[in-house]
């Protein structure tokens, strides 16, 4: 009997071991390119989501003003649209906005607030976590792939 009761104790610790999330330094977040439901784009390159936002591309497609919104300064979306997509630093970044005599993207705080601007703006594009996705927002393909994909190109750590 007391066998069997360590064999239940030891299958329930590995049951609860088995179950547990992986620690947040492992995982690895997609990053999703949404837009406002209205758009009709539905996937959009790499170097499409470079002029936009470094603000070579001003309009969609059907002639809508392109309103780019991102993250200020440290959060892991900046981050990917830093590292993969504009392939600055942040100081080139801010540079490269000061010298250029456009429209600026609209810097905001939280994912939240990004998902909100997007789905007032026609022309609102953000990337937010994929944690953060909302039904107020439509995500794109970015190179044909959907985040959560294994090829999906826009991925960033979890833990920051």
């Amino acid at each position: 009997m007391l066998s069997c009761r360590k064999l239940v104790m030891m299958i329930g610790a590995i049951l609860v071991l088995a179950l547990m999330p992986a620690p947040l330094s492992a995982r690895e977040t997609s990053i999703a390119v949404v837009v406002n439901p209205g758009n009709s784009i539905r996937s959009i390159s790499l170097a499409e989501l470079r002029n936009i936002f470094l603000g070579t591309q001003q309009f969609w497609k059907d002639g809508t003003q392109i309103v780019p919104i991102v993250r200020a300064p440290s959060a892991r979306e900046r981050d990917v649209l830093l590292r993969r997509i504009v392939h600055m630093s942040e100081l080139q970044f801010q540079q490269y906005w000061r010298k250029k005599h456009g429209r600026a993207p609209i810097v905001v705080v939280s994912n939240g607030m990004q998902v909100a601007t997007v789905s007032k703006e026609a022309g609102g594009i953000a990337l937010v976590s994929s944690g953060d996705l909302h039904p107020d927002v439509k995500v794109l393909r970015v190179g044909g792939y959907l985040p959560g994909s294994a090829a999906y190109p826009l991925k960033s750590s979890a833990a920051r």
